[in-house]
């Protein structure tokens, strides 16, 4: 049993057929760049190499900044601890040759309850000159370290020899 409704009915018997040619006349009418086929974000005829490439380097050069990424490990390294009594002391940094001497990178831990200042630090195999920095006014040579040399502008810099072969 069909079931009909009157108003779809009368709207059919009320329906006119575009002209002949309709469709072509308003496609003509239309600006030219509403003619061309939209083009899709992604190249085509093999343009797609050169976005793809700087895409991935991109990524890699991000993951590299991020330190996400990390190559393998670099021979000749070694862990240092270093350590300064400075009881009294706000703020203790180390500055060397591992760092170029530039402040604010290495802040040593601390006071513990003795007034001793710690870090440990991965250094890479060769000779290192060193200099605590106490309350960024003070500079302070190790007085645990073995060796120590003059640093041209009237203070002593401590100095650290390390060298694979000299340990295996």
């Amino acid at each position: 049993m069909e079931n009909k409704d009157p108003i779809a009915e009368q709207l059919k018997q009320h329906r006119t057929q575009a002209p002949e040619g309709f469709a072509d006349q308003v496609m003509a009418a239309l600006p030219q760049w509403r003619k061309t086929q939209p083009r899709g974000w992604w190249p085509s005829n093999g343009r797609w190499i050169a976005p793809a490439l700087s895409g991935a380097v991109a990524t890699v050069l991000i993951l590299l900044a991020m330190g996400r990424f990390q190559p393998a490990k670099i021979q000749g390294r070694v862990g240092f601890h270093f350590e300064l009594h400075a009881p009294g002391a706000d703020k203790v940094e180390l500055l060397g040759t591992f760092n170029n001497w530039k402040m604010g990178d290495i802040v040593l831990n601390g006071p513990d309850a003795s007034g001793h200042w710690t870090a440990s630090v991965e250094l890479p195999e060769g000779r290192h000159e060193y200099i605590f920095l106490v309350d960024g006014e003070r500079w302070v040579a190790d007085p645990k370290g073995a060796t120590h040399r003059p640093d041209g502008f009237g203070r002593v810099n401590t100095v650290i020899n390390y060298y694979e072969d000299d340990n295996a």
